[in-house]
């Protein structure tokens, strides 16, 4: 009976707060700023994926922003992030397909805190963002 009053506040706060059409931000969120630098051309856009989960990591991101180039450069906030460990994957989607492209032509890419092309793993390119933002900046040149 207990569990089933939790759920029941659980839920009636939940639907006040869609109600009044507010959503919740994390306590103590903290603003995530992605630089991608080093592009050959503005052609496309860049794909900005950040997991902030292992166990999504390298498949399923938790949040993915698409954003357009100006001067080879690309830049996108995700503002309300809670204070976790995150890992940062960028592309360049030159031909619009919404699909990194590896083969004949393959299009750049990059893990936060890796070289451009190369698999890293979660702890090589998991980044540590506390409650004050993060700037990072991922070069995609070679």
């Amino acid at each position: 009976m207990k569990a089933f009053k939790t759920m029941a506040r659980a839920l009636a706060a939940a639907l006040g707060l869609w109600l009044a059409g507010g959503t919740a931000a994390p306590a103590h969120a903290a603003r995530l700023v992605v630089e991608v630098v080093g592009l050959e051309s503005d052609e496309g856009a860049v794909v900005v994926e950040v997991f902030g989960s292992r166990a999504g990591f390298p498949r399923q991101p938790s949040y993915t922003e698409t954003v357009a180039i100006a001067g080879g450069q690309a830049r996108v906030e995700f503002p309300d992030l809670g204070p976790s460990e995150y890992v940062v994957h960028v592309w360049h989607d030159i031909n619009g397909n919404g699909r990194l492209d590896r083969r004949f032509g393959a299009e750049p890419w990059s893990y936060s805190n890796s070289q451009p092309g190369r698999r890293a793993s979660w702890e090589e390119a998991a980044l540590g963002l506390g409650i004050d933002p993060l700037t990072v900046r991922i070069n995609l040149a070679d």
